[in-house]
């Protein structure tokens, strides 16, 4: 493996192994430069503890088995974006560094990401940052990714700058080489339609100069920018009925999103047939099977996909509840971490039909358990904010009942999506869309989608779940923002 001697952007699909990836590039820096600083940094505080395990096995694998990965010791640091009294981030490794004494406001509006870019703009516009990083690792990046121009440094994002300006240059002649590296799914982005395109992140100018010398390869063979075609955990068919239902394909009125071109249609694992310039002709999309190497199909005949609805939401938990007994009892699926059940919708309509979602499985005999609770069976209000485990996603024997922006990042065997009535409600919300498919791509075999109550959208994912991989639909000029960049060749 070659360490790239500056930036390198990774665009990869849902379940393609971007975690897996940083992680390998993370731990293989730190084998090969043990001194130098380096940060692997993510915005999902539930993929803590799955970093630190991966970052561990490939430490073992390089070292052969000689070394293991020390969190409290390491040069080598897994950072939530913004960090907190017990656990640094890289906002507060880099602020505690700087002997910054900015402190964040609580009456800024926003959501995490917002409020984390705000407080980044200051402390570009106000310090100058001292250098403290060999390597920044960002994974997930689209969640760091943000539309506002006011949360923007300079036309850059905040969040990225801050990290560019706390690396090293990789040589004193040679100052605006800095190694960061961050990968990213533009289709997984919950509170945001920006993806951290070169230019964004580095500026213009020096996007222009980075990917203009040398063109798309660093010397020895090195990418500047790559794409990861592959889909290693989510079935083709259900990977591809989440891009259509996501974008919108078999919109009436016409796609709400999507990309609009072959060539980055490619880059994430699809073949097109027709022309995306001519308005209202038939485009076909389909994802061949060795781009979605999930072995499921090789010992599962039935339906992978299942989409039910109810007249009430009674009957809907009351057949969630059924299914997850049978995953248990007759299918021989482990609770805690084989069984995910994710509760769609907004975050009053989500937190209610979570709590209803878990009261039904513990009233027959299912232990739930709610992420950063510190135990199973038990709810948020009931955790006193010192007992709580923000990291913590799964607790052994219990089935785990999430909200969707915990869910991001994790996966099961078998995924129960429920409140798909939440979506369809409002169904041209792009933002609404895109948590429907961020859960199905939690799946790496099954999915049951459940909502109660008919509407327009419904048929839609009907006509999702029968297409399977290939779909075919007249096309529109999205009636939202179009997905894709340039990608250097």
């Amino acid at each position: 493996m070659s360490i790239p001697p500056g930036p390198q952007r990774i665009r990869g699909i849902a379940g393609s192994g971007k975690t897996v990836l940083l992680c390998q590039k993370a731990a293989w820096m730190h084998w090969y430069h043990p001194d130098w600083d380096i940060a692997l940094v993510f915005f999902t505080r539930s993929l803590y503890d799955q970093a630190v395990n991966l970052i561990n096995e490939w430490l073992k694998f390089f070292s052969n088995g000689e070394i293991e990965y020390e969190p409290e010791k390491s040069k080598l640091k897994i950072l939530h974006a913004w960090g907190e009294d017990n656990q640094p981030g890289l906002y507060s490794t880099i602020h505690d560094t700087q002997n910054i004494s900015l402190i964040h406001d609580q009456r800024v509006k926003g959501n995490p990401p917002e409020k984390l870019a705000y407080l980044c703009k200051r402390v570009l516009s106000e310090y100058h940052i001292q250098p403290i990083f060999d390597a920044i690792l960002i994974d997930e990046g689209q969640d760091l990714a943000l539309d506002e121009q006011q949360l923007k440094f300079e036309d850059k994002q905040s969040i990225y700058w801050l990290a560019w300006q706390a690396l090293r240059p990789v040589a004193p002649d040679t100052l605006d080489v800095r190694r960061l590296i961050w990968a990213y799914d533009e289709a997984q982005s919950l509170d945001a339609l920006s993806v951290p395109t070169s230019k964004e992140v580095l500026g213009a100018e020096l996007s222009q100069i980075l990917g203009g010398k040398g063109g798309a390869w660093y010397e020895g063979g090195i990418r500047k920018a790559y794409a990861m075609r592959h889909c290693y955990r989510t079935p083709g068919n259900i990977l591809t009925a989440a891009h259509a239902i996501g974008m919108g394909w078999l919109r009436p009125e016409g796609m709400l999103t999507g990309i609009t071109n072959k060539k980055d249609w490619e880059h994430i694992g699809y073949e097109i047939d027709g022309d995306f310039r001519k308005i209202g002709e038939p485009i076909t999309i389909s994802r061949p099977l060795k781009n979605s190497p999930n072995p499921v199909h090789h010992f599962w005949s039935g339906d992978l996909l299942e989409f039910n609805i109810y007249d009430s939401c009674e009957a809907e938990l009351d057949a969630l509840r059924k299914k997850i007994h049978q995953n248990i009892y007759c299918d021989g699926l482990k609770p805690s971490r084989d069984i995910l059940v994710i509760v769609l919708g907004s975050q009053e309509e989500s937190i209610n039909l979570q709590k209803r979602a878990a009261q039904t499985l513990q009233k027959y005999g299912v232990d739930f358990y709610i992420p950063s609770a510190l135990n199973s069976n038990q709810f948020p209000e009931q955790v006193d904010l010192q007992d709580k485990r923000p990291n913590q996603f799964w607790k052994e024997e219990a089935v785990t009942v999430s909200r969707i922006y915990r869910a991001k990042g994790n996966e099961a065997y078998m995924v129960h999506l429920i409140g798909f009535n939440n979506i369809a409600k409002n169904e041209s919300s792009i933002s609404l869309r895109n948590q429907l498919f961020v859960a199905l791509t939690r799946s790496k075999a099954w999915v049951s989608l459940s909502g109660v109550g008919e509407y327009p959208m419904c048929e839609e994912m009907r006509q999702a779940v029968k297409n399977g991989n290939t779909f075919t639909f007249n096309y529109k000029k999205p009636l939202g923002r179009v997905i894709g960049e340039e990608i250097l060749t």
